[in-house]
């Protein structure tokens, strides 16, 4: 009897990456008609300010609400073979608990990302595949911290926002496949004007290419936006009340995204250059 075989989790996995890379390279052609790019030291200054008094407003106008499993410290922990840490949920107006120290040699890395942020699908694109090997080897940790200040750079579809939740979602659900659903996300960023939001359902599609499990109780989870209030406490949290829920951070507070520390000690790309060079001089030094 002839049977078609299904197609591996791995297959699934490459075939929503090769379709996230085509829908990004279609809306970039369409948005470069139109787009111009102001890049100087003022205007990020000026973008950091406005979106600290943003997440100071919206923060103050939605109740405290409960976080999800696995990110006590308002992010997820990811270890070798791309296993989450567990932790209990944070209840309603409870303070974040910095995760655990890793073991000596271990650097620990953590992100502060909004999946609005076009910085932070490149630099994915660029840091992806290197996490994924260090994550595999288990040479080091990825924390993610998702953030959501870019919602009045969503066109009114709060994309920021829903975008975080479905990541909170997946950490409460399903939080051994985070790392491919985040990367998954990243990759199939819209492109502004020709696409400001990923729509439920589409996300809800990446969650499944990712291999995740619980799906029918993720779909619910993004659709209800169950983590939304959070969201918006973690958001504030990290960038106008703090202090960071990193260990030994030697930054108050997050001004924009990416944000990237290791073992504390924030990475300035203009400042270290690579990545894994200054991954390294951390090692080294500490």
């Amino acid at each position: 009897m002839n049977s078609e075989s299904r197609p591996t989790k791995n297959e699934k996995r490459q075939e929503a990456r090769d379709k996230a890379r085509t829908l990004r390279e279609a809306q970039s052609k369409k948005a470069k008609r139109n787009k111009v790019l102001i890049q100087s030291s003022l205007a990020v200054g000026v973008i950091a300010v406005i979106a600290v008094v943003t997440v100071f407003i919206i923060s103050s106008l939605r109740p405290p609400g409960p976080g999800p499993l696995n990110m006590q410290s308002d992010g997820i922990k990811i270890g070798q073979g791309f296993v989450a840490v567990p932790t209990q949920a944070l209840v309603a107006e409870e303070a974040p608990t910095p995760s655990a120290e890793n073991p000596e040699g271990i650097p620990a890395i953590d992100i502060f990302i909004d999946y609005s942020c076009p910085a932070c699908a490149q630099f994915e694109s660029n840091y992806g595949p290197l996490f994924r090997t260090w994550i595999d080897n288990g040479t080091a940790t990825i924390e993610y911290h998702p953030l959501a200040f870019r919602d009045a750079q969503t066109a009114g579809t709060r994309y920021a926002t829903r975008a975080a939740n479905s990541v909170a979602c997946v950490a409460e659900h399903s939080p051994d496949n985070y790392f491919d659903y985040s990367e998954l996300l990243l990759a199939s960023q819209p492109v502004p004007p020709a696409k400001y939001e990923l729509t439920d359902d589409e996300m809800v599609e990446l969650v499944t290419f990712s291999g995740a499990s619980n799906v029918e109780l993720i779909e619910a989870c993004i659709k209800d936006e169950t983590f939304a209030n959070w969201v918006a406490s973690a958001t504030a949290r990290a960038m106008s009340t703090g202090p960071l829920p990193v260990r030994n951070s030697e930054i108050p507070l997050v001004m924009g995204t990416p944000t990237v520390l290791v073992n504390g000690k924030e990475y300035q790309p203009e400042v270290h250059g690579d990545l894994a060079s200054f991954v390294a001089s951390v090692e080294t030094s500490g």
